[in-house]
């Protein structure tokens, strides 16, 4: 599914209701405007994708940024368990993504700056990527695996095309999953593809800048257009907390050339 919604100053709610597990919304703030919430039965994973801010949680105070935007600067995160406030205040113009799941445990806050960040570059060819985890092995999370990829112009990721919509474990474990683009310049798009093994599901979609796209079930390789570097935001939650993932068995090959 791909989710269009006009965003602009304040909370935009892109995900409520959509998924199981994962919420997820965008807040743009102005220099000076501060943002308020209290969680409930969710953990929070914060990202911030451009500005600089200090969030205020549990009596401490926690500084975020600068970023100037996600292609020129690497990534800060914040991760609050559930059952508490949080209070943002905007030192400049910042966008954050807020991505929710259910069900706090006996977590920590944790901040993950960008000397915490795992950098991976992977594949080869035309699958050539940057991936970057924010929240996967930096925090103790119950369900959110949170990070960021970026598509050199012109080239595939989450390549060769691989799933985690059943839960069969040791082999694979149900991820829900949602990706959140941006395109430089911004004028730019990219093709991302849906599909399972028996063709009930094969959807291709164009995405822009600031385009949501969920998967539920399937593959879902994603590739930019020549001259336009493509970044997404990836977040999944499962019933466990693990990724592993699995290969579309006719594309596997790839890994070998």
């Amino acid at each position: 599914m791909r989710i269009r919604k006009p965003i602009g100053k304040g909370k935009t709610s892109l995900l409520d209701g959509e998924l199981e597990l994962l919420k997820f919304s965008l807040v743009r703030l102005e220099a000076g405007e501060e943002y308020l919430e209290k969680l409930g039965g969710n953990e929070l994973g914060i990202v911030l994708l451009s500005g600089k801010v200090t969030i205020q949680a549990d009596g401490k105070e926690y500084s975020l940024g600068p970023r100037k935007d996600v292609f020129s600067d690497p990534p800060w995160g914040l991760y609050l368990p559930g059952d508490l406030e949080w209070k943002a205040k905007a030192a400049e113009k910042t966008e954050l993504a807020l991505a929710y799941a259910g069900g706090p445990e006996q977590a920590k806050i944790q901040l993950v700056s960008p000397k915490e960040i795992a950098v991976h570059e992977r594949g080869r060819d035309h699958f050539q990527r940057r991936v970057m985890d924010i929240m996967v092995s930096q925090v103790e999370a119950k369900h959110l695996l949170i990070g960021e990829t970026f598509n050199y112009p012109g080239q595939w990721s989450s390549y060769p095309p691989h799933r985690h919509d059943q839960h069969h474990p040791p082999e694979q474990y149900r991820l829900e999953e949602f990706y959140l683009y941006k395109l430089k310049p911004e004028q730019g798009f990219g093709i991302q593809r849906i599909y399972n093994d028996a063709r009930t599901l094969d959807q291709a979609w164009v995405v822009e800048n600031n385009d949501l796209v969920i998967f539920r079930e399937g593959y879902h390789p994603v590739v930019a257009a020549a001259g336009y570097q493509l970044y997404y935001l990836w977040v999944l939650a499962g019933p466990v907390r693990l990724m592993k993932v699995i290969d579309d068995p006719r594309h596997a090959w790839v890994h070998n050339i």
